[in-house]
């Protein structure tokens, strides 16, 4: 039981009061409840106890970021997660550069693998990522360290001792992203070889903003146990989500941009409306055609929102069951609609059983205040 109090400590499943309360040797209620958030995040079977598949997950190479923070525990997006709880931040530019400080011997083209991780990101969303030969010019710095190497974060060796820790990145924007020497690295996984672009491609979410999801199919899953150089389209929704393609529409008193979500983009849109100052406005979206490639089927699904208002998700929430995800996750049913004062506004648009349904629909702003603008 020490071992499932210690992970669930670590990795943000019990908050401070719980924490206190947990026995190394007994399953208390806090340990209990600890177990179900994790069980629930992890698509497990919710069971409450230290079930085998539990541990035998726990014990898996993971990434060392929190999945939560304490303080978040009970609030938006956390029971189911869907697709993330983000990070606070995001990068303000688009056009980004990387360094790498110091290298592995275990390699000589990890520069290239670093990159494709970058550009596997890029391809979703407008960023660029540029290699530079000086760390001063950098927003990035990729470096291969061992042990405790000061920065709060010490790795753990080879193996299965402690943790067994890869790598790990720091939200924006910090732009470090470190990986362990002491570990094997090569461009394939198993055999004692991690395969370094699956876990830059991982570390490099991290550094763009993005926290952990509990879908193992998706490069952002907590547990680093296979190769996975694909982005999952939990992964491409939330990257788009954080970085959508900007629409500046200054002076304008109507505007209508086009949003949509196809299948063989990971099922997920998004554009944002700069309207150069503050306004009074109503937004909202819409659905304009639906393409099912089979039939209408009734797991078919899909939503557009307004996702994002200034930095923030607007209210008007709606609950939309286990398959959306809990109450004010980043993913459930909305009203729709939002009015107030806004400069910037995200739309989003969601498709859900994605494989057979593309989703075209139209995001709407009219301003409400006077044509010259109030600040």
């Amino acid at each position: 039981m020490l071992e499932a109090q210690r992970y669930l400590s670590r990795y943000g499943y019990l908050s401070d009061v719980e924490r206190t309360a947990a026995d190394e040797d007994l399953l208390t209620e806090s340990i209990s409840v600890g177990l179900r958030r994790f069980q629930r995040f992890a698509r497990l079977r919710v069971t409450g106890t230290l079930t085998l598949e539990t541990l035998k997950l726990m014990r898996q190479p993971r990434c060392p970021i929190p999945d939560f923070q304490p303080e978040e525990l009970g609030g938006p997006g956390v029971e189911d997660s869907d697709p993330f709880v983000f990070s606070t931040n995001v990068w303000a530019e688009r056009n980004l550069r990387w360094f790498l400080q110091t290298g592995t011997p275990d390699l000589t083209d990890e520069a290239a693998a670093v990159q494709r991780a970058f550009d596997t990101w890029a391809a979703q969303v407008p960023l660029t990522f540029t290699q530079v030969t000086s760390a001063a010019n950098a927003d990035f710095t990729v470096e291969w360290l061992t042990g405790d190497h000061g920065d709060g974060s010490p790795f753990d060796g080879s193996g299965s001792g402690g943790f067994n820790i890869y790598a790990h990145a720091f939200y924006p924007e910090d732009g470090r992203i470190h990986f362990d020497e002491a570990e094997s690295w090569a461009h394939s996984h198993g055999s004692g070889n991690v395969d370094l672009e699956s876990v830059a491609l991982h570390e490099v979410g991290h550094a763009l903003g993005l926290r952990h999801s509990g879908l193992s199919d998706a490069v952002m899953y907590f547990a680093i146990n296979s190769q996975r150089r694909t982005l999952h389209e939990a992964d491409i929704r939330g990257i788009k989500s954080r970085y959508p393609p900007v629409v500046a529409a200054p002076g304008q008193r109507a505007i209508t941009v086009p949003v949509w979500a196809l299948k063989n983009a990971g099922g997920s849109g998004t554009v944002q409306v700069d309207l150069g100052t503050t306004r009074r406005v109503l937004a909202w979206g819409q659905v304009t055609m639906v393409d099912s490639l089979i039939d209408a089927d009734r797991d078919n699904a899909w939503a557009i929102e307004v996702f994002d208002v200034d930095g923030d998700r607007p209210g008007g929430f709606i609950f939309g069951g286990d398959h959306f995800g809990s109450e004010k996750a980043p993913c459930n049913v909305y009203s729709g609609a939002f009015t107030g004062r806004a400069r910037r506004i995200t739309f989003r648009a969601t498709s859900i059983h994605t494989f057979d349904l593309d989703i075209f629909g139209t995001g709407t702003i009219l301003l409400l205040d006077d044509p010259g603008g109030i600040g």
